[in-house]
């Protein structure tokens, strides 16, 4: 067997291994709902479970068990050899837990959205301890709703994502059809006159051809109602302020930053972890070097044949240079960075400016070091900073656009400079690319995990985190 067919093998292994998480990870969460709550039930996508799902696994419980759900996930991760990666509360009473497990340098990421009442833009829809009332058992053995319970959830939840594809009309009809009264009466609670016969008409014959010109005059009269009195409204103000103030003070997006000397592979690393996270996010926002919020493009921050080919600046236009630097980095996380990361979008930069710190003469800088690391006090900090290191003869033998002393200073002073900066991960760069990002990807997941059991009070869990060790 040759290297490439080893390398096939080894590749086909960790798919298999990875193709196998996602019905661990709900075999496991079925047995720990059903000993650790009260009651629970899948609201919908789970005609596969546990063998395979949908996007996530959609779940309610009641209250109380609600409030301990980060805990029993933190565990069910444990068990399962994967990660806690992220948690997002998109509503008062409703957390989306995002797992992630590695093998190689392949990622594979499962998501378990709970809630407790049912909310969707701040409004109460569907109250928990009726739709676990009405619960009936699946033949493969977890719980799941009343069909007319699961009918509005499901109608409610297609309408105010404004995405009602054929499929989807198909399982309503389906829905509707094991209970006509009860859908009948559910549609009775949000809707009136000519709406709910067209709703009740379309449920009834499995032909909604008319839902996409209409779903907009459908939804104005759904937001009109609510099944929470203006008492219970009153009385959420202040979670609703909580979890506003929540969302904005810590964000569920990321911020990481790549450092390291020319030859370390940056380039090829940061394409391939982009790759591989954003599933993980709702997008990801790439950068070079600066945020480019006062000026789209600078050629001088760009990679170049010749990086130290040009004579610096003088000292008034490099002092001038820094000042600048100050005000792009600001005001870019201000408008560009922390906006992005409020939407849930994974946030990379390809250098960064503690690399001037190290190599100030690519961008033809001319002043005193002092200020250089004075502005590196103020400029926001990502929240990960990865150094690609590697040795000098591996550096020089990828790259050798700078003299072979450089490549040796560089690289000693940026070894020097990860250990002043917090939240900071060294990476074998020497080894074969597969190992790099193998080894990129674990330090991520590791940061996120410790950032989430933070952020919801638990321990960290971090260790191995990986299925099948990377080849070196």
């Amino acid at each position: 067997m040759n290297l490439d067919d080893k390398n096939l093998v080894k590749m086909s292994t960790e798919d298999t291994t990875l193709r196998n998480v996602p019905s661990l990870v709900a075999r496991n969460l079925i047995a720990r709902l059903s000993t650790e709550c009260k009651a629970y039930c899948i609201l919908s996508g789970y005609d596969q479970l546990p063998e395979s799902f949908d996007s996530d696994i959609d779940l309610m419980v009641d209250a109380n068990d609600f409030q301990h759900m980060p805990l029993l996930i933190q565990d069910l991760a444990s068990g399962t050899g994967t990660h806690l990666f992220r948690t997002t509360q998109h509503e008062i009473s409703a957390c989306a837990y995002l797992l992630s497990a590695q093998s190689g340098a392949n990622l594979i990421f499962i998501s378990a959205d709970c809630c407790a009442d049912y909310r969707h833009y701040g409004r109460l829809w569907l109250r928990a301890d009726e739709v676990l009332a009405s619960r009936r058992r699946h033949p493969n053995g977890f719980w799941i709703p009343g069909a007319s319970y699961e009918f509005l959830y499901y109608l409610i939840k297609r309408m105010n994502k404004r995405d009602f594809t054929a499929q989807q009309g198909q399982r309503l009809h389906r829905l509707y059809t094991e209970d006509p009264q009860g859908s009948d009466q559910m549609l009775a609670r949000y809707w009136t006159g000519s709406h709910k016969e067209a709703l009740r008409s379309m449920a009834a014959s499995g032909n909604w051809d008319a839902m996409p010109s209409n779903l907009e005059s459908f939804r104005r009269e759904l937001m009109l109602h609510s099944i929470e009195s203006p008492l219970e409204k009153l009385g959420s103000l202040g979670e609703h302020l909580h979890h506003f103030l929540d969302r904005v003070l810590r964000p569920t997006g990321g911020w990481i930053a790549f450092m390291g000397p020319d030859g370390c592979g940056k380039s090829s690393v940061i394409q391939a972890i982009t790759a591989e996270f954003a599933p993980a996010f709702s997008g990801v926002n790439p950068f070079h070097m600066t945020p480019k919020l006062l000026r789209k493009g600078n050629p001088a921050l760009r990679d170049v044949t010749a990086p130290h080919g040009q004579p610096p600046r003088g000292l008034a236009a490099s002092i001038a240079k820094v000042f600048y630097y100050i005000a792009d980095y600001a005001l870019g996380y201000l408008l560009r960075i922390r906006p992005a990361m409020l939407r849930t979008r994974l946030v990379v930069f390809d250098r960064y400016f503690y690399d001037l710190l190290v190599d100030n003469k690519r961008v033809r800088y001319g002043g005193p070091t002092w200020l250089l690391r004075f502005a590196a006090r103020l400029i926001p900090r990502p929240e990960l900073v990865l150094l690609l290191d590697a040795s000098p003869e591996v550096l020089w033998s990828r790259k050798q656009e700078v003299p072979f002393e450089e490549v040796v200073r560089q690289q000693m002073s940026f070894r020097k400079l990860i250990e002043q900066l917090p939240s900071a991960v060294v990476i074998n760069a020497s080894q074969p690319l597969p190992g790099v990002i193998h080894d990129t990807a674990a330090a991520i997941v590791s940061f996120f995990e410790d950032r989430t059991a933070i952020r919801l009070g638990l321990n960290s869990h971090s260790s191995s985190l990986e299925l099948t060790a990377p080849r070196k």
